[in-house]
């Protein structure tokens, strides 16, 4: 009896050791578990933020050569167009509206020009594109000379265009409705228009402007019938009211300076 109960006694020690160790080694486990679960989440966060990071710089780097995809000494009329008006735009010389127009010289050289859409006045600037794709403009200290204005084609932002900018995007446009009702904007109106902000939207009215004379001399008086209205959408299309329900308005351009969609 007493060697049974000592051999009784001796397996009991060994079955709670046995219980022991595998209670350790489950526990080991579990903490290797937890602590490999954690690295593969640092891991992925790790990625996640590289990914972002490079495709922070893909952006970057797409748009600091967004300039470098046009070619500037190959430029069609189009882009000539955009690169005068983001210029323009950025150097002012008044805020009153302007259209741009482009035709050949005498010696078959491609140039530009800026007029007031208010009058029949001398044009406000002159444009070329030189040899090495430069623009340039009027230079007036020592006219009739040009200068080189600007290196670079411009990167356009729809949704961060200026007041200058948007003018010379709503005259490009309603030229183009002129002329599609068989008006010729350059002679046979005048116009203004009125940018404002509304609500964080940009809208801009047109005026018809027919001039009478001033009984007490001097300038001639300006009589103004608004005859349409534009606005820049959340997304940087040009919008158009709808000429029979105010409230409407039809996306009439979708990039800058663009008359494509008008018939």
């Amino acid at each position: 009896m007493k060697k049974l109960a000592i051999t009784i006694i001796s397996l009991l020690l060994l079955l709670t050791l046995g219980a022991c160790n595998s209670k350790k080694s489950n526990t080991s486990n579990s903490s290797k578990a937890g602590t490999s679960s954690k690295i593969t989440k640092r891991s992925t966060q790790g990625e996640n933020s590289t990914q972002s990071s490079s495709s922070h710089q893909s952006h970057s780097t797409q748009s600091s050569q967004q300039s470098k995809i046009v070619d500037t000494k190959n430029l069609s009329d189009f882009q000539f167009k955009q690169w005068i008006a983001m210029y323009e735009g950025e150097h002012p010389l008044d805020s009153r509206p302007e259209r741009i127009i482009i035709k050949r010289n005498d010696a078959g050289e491609r140039i530009a020009r800026t007029d007031i859409t208010q009058g029949h006045l001398d044009s406000r600037d002159y444009f070329a594109i030189d040899n090495n794709g430069f623009l340039k403009s009027l230079d007036f200290a020592n006219y009739p000379d040009l200068k080189v204005s600007s290196k670079n084609f411009p990167i356009i932002n729809h949704k961060k265009l200026n007041e200058k900018e948007v003018l010379y995007w709503v005259v490009a446009v309603q030229d183009a409705l002129f002329e599609s009702e068989g008006i010729n904007p350059i002679i046979d109106i005048f116009y203004d228009v009125n940018v404002h902000l509304e609500n964080n939207i940009v809208y801009a009215d047109i005026f018809k402007i027919d001039y009478s004379d001033n009984p007490n001399g001097g300038v001639a008086i300006a009589n103004k019938t608004k005859i349409n209205e534009f606005m820049v959408n959340a997304d940087g299309d040009l919008e158009m009211m709808d000429k029979n329900d105010s409230s409407k308005y039809t996306i009439i351009s979708k990039i800058f300076m663009d008359t494509s969609m008008i018939k």
